[in-house]
């Protein structure tokens, strides 16, 4: 094989619909591209994308996707699934489990071979702006446990797992799309939690992420995707991991020259450099650096090689197995009915009117979010006032979710403003966290009724009501702690 095709094997562009073209995808599978990390699409387009540009490749062609929350936190025909920090409520290893077999199986439907989680951060920072409602908890042991069943069930079903932010993004305040981000603890702060969850169960991966993180207590010079004494010194070491490594999107803002960049992270010992924002300017940069000796055979080989082992995963029958009706299909949507109430903590319920609701909600006005919830509030008997005064309580309901790029989380200065103003007008108050349950922390003395739910889906919307009006019990319980 030329070493131009063998260093192409070791970059994964995205392949995001609507932006990528088919000629421009077809024409990196040509030059050797391992695969892609998909964003966006249909059903049927995924499809076609995927088993076409599969026919083109002479070697076993690999699509991944962020489908944390099931195919459905992407694709509009897909299965959205709760949060991780719902499946943390419930503390139920069989839901984490069944999350992820529903997300491998339509994964599988479509054509995605590996899937870019279990997510292992702790939900330890509450200012944190990416990580929150990803991670199941901020306790290492029941993250490690709820990971371990979620891998487990890729495995039933033949998808590649990946564990992700290697060493741990969970305490940080910055999103690393926009900036990179600084973790100040020491290594033994470190071991006692961030890293439990990595040294638990990296040996029971296909995978790892390599998040952009400063970390000074394991190195000093180098940000963790570009350090070797994080990479092959910690993880490959002294954690014994023997698997593929990834980095996290070389596209990040926390990156500023990605063909450095990936030559960096291939001499500490990454295998495959994702989604580069020019796939062939980092192409240039690898065919450089072996020129000129940085980066030799020796590496490039054993990265294709753990490449190979991970490609075969999914069986010769693992596409074939199951067919696009299954996306969405009835089954998986039941599940999310069906675990809504263990998902959700009713975590203060004092005794006060709940007729006449004045209803508020965060974030954009413009449209309803708790569409759901609202409407099964009144066919459980409430109305709504028009303002507090009229009001027998105030129902507060978050919204706020991390998203990447946006670098915030929790409730806007203007919203916080205005919970204030109603916390203040003398009237009993009830908050329902549809999204980050950090959203509270201010508040928490002040709210005579307060519901985690870790997730906006219709039937978390609709649980949560028949929670407020005492029509159903809330048996989850609080994966992580709340207040300042």
């Amino acid at each position: 094989m030329r070493i131009e095709k063998k260093l192409a094997r070791l970059i994964y562009p995205e392949l995001r619909f609507g932006k990528t073209a088919f000629e421009e995808a077809r024409k990196l599978v040509k030059d050797g591209v391992g695969g892609f990390c998909i964003y966006g699409g249909s059903r049927d387009e995924i499809i076609e994308f995927t088993s076409a540009l599969r026919a083109e490749s002479d070697h076993r062609l690999v699509f991944a996707a962020d489908y944390e929350n099931g195919a459905g936190q992407w694709i509009k025909e897909g299965t959205l699934l709760p949060s991780n920090m719902a499946i943390g409520a419930s503390g139920d290893p069989e839901i984490a489990r069944r999350k992820a077999v529903i997300t491998a199986v339509e994964g599988a439907a479509l054509g995605i071979d590996w899937i870019f989680a279990p997510v292992l951060d702790l939900a330890e920072e509450h200012e944190n702006p990416i990580v929150n409602l990803r991670a199941f908890s901020d306790e290492p042991a029941k993250v490690s446990a709820l990971a371990s069943a979620y891998i487990e069930g890729l495995d039933a079903v033949g998808s590649i797992s990946c564990l992700k932010h290697f060493p741990g993004h969970g305490s940080t305040k910055a999103d690393s799309h926009l900036t990179l981000p600084e973790v100040t603890k020491n290594m033994q702060q470190l071991f006692d939690r961030e890293l439990k969850p990595f040294q638990s169960l990296c040996r029971k991966s296909d995978s790892v992420m390599v998040g952009h993180l400063n970390i000074a207590a394991l190195d000093a010079e180098n940000i963790t995707s570009f350090s070797k004494k994080t990479i092959t010194g910690l993880l490959r070491e002294r954690l014994s991991f023997d698997g593929l490594i990834v980095t996290d999107a070389l596209s990040m803002k926390a990156i500023s020259d990605e063909g450095r960049a990936g030559v960096k992270a291939l001499l500490a010992g990454a295998d495959i450099l994702l989604v580069p924002e020019d796939a062939y300017r980092l192409l240039d940069a690898l065919i450089k650096a072996y020129a000129s000796g940085v980066i030799n055979d020796e590496m490039i080989d054993k990265a294709l090689a753990r490449q190979e082992k991970m490609a075969a995963k999914p069986g010769k029958n693992f596409f074939s197995a199951y067919s696009k009706d299954i996306i969405g299909c009835a089954e998986h949507k039941k599940f999310v009915h069906e675990i809504a109430s263990k998902c959700q903590v009713q975590v203060k319920d004092e005794y006060f009117p709940r007729k006449k609701i004045y209803y508020w909600e965060d974030g954009d006005k413009t449209q309803i979010k708790g569409e759901f919830f609202r409407e099964k509030l009144r066919e459980l008997g409430a109305s709504f006032a028009d303002s507090p005064s009229g009001a027998d309580c105030i129902l507060l309901a978050s919204f706020s979710r991390p998203r990447a790029y946006s670098g915030r989380i929790n409730m806007a200065a203007e919203d916080k403003a205005e919970t204030e103003k109603l916390l203040s007008a003398g009237k009993p108050a009830a908050m329902v966290c549809f999204g980050s349950p950090f959203s509270a922390d201010s508040y928490l003395d002040r709210l005579n009724g307060l519901i985690c739910a870790f997730s906006d889906l219709p039937d978390f919307q609709r649980k949560a009501a028949e929670g407020f009006m005492h029509k159903a019990s809330l048996t989850g319980e609080m994966p992580v702690r709340l207040g300042k």
